[in-house]
């Protein structure tokens, strides 16, 4: 009994079910964060890159380049 080593019962590292349930939803959680942080930088550094070209240049109804101050009038 001189060679044995006295054993000493640690906590498991992962817990229960229902940890590895919340772990797993805030994990997704985070992911979901970052992607939509992700968007909106790529959106705020170049905002007019996603957007169709026809609703902002289209539909001008006569007022082209150079008419918009007789159009106020």
């Amino acid at each position: 009994w001189l060679g044995e080593q006295p054993v000493t019962s640690s906590p498991p590292l992962v817990g229960n079910t229902e940890q590895k349930t919340a772990f797993a939803f805030v994990g997704l959680l985070m992911l979901f964060l970052v992607f939509l942080l992700v968007r909106c930088f790529r959106i705020l550094l170049d905002p007019y890159s996603r957007m169709p070209a026809s609703s902002w240049t289209d539909h001008k109804e006569g007022l082209e380049r150079g008419q918009f101050d007789y159009a106020l009038v």
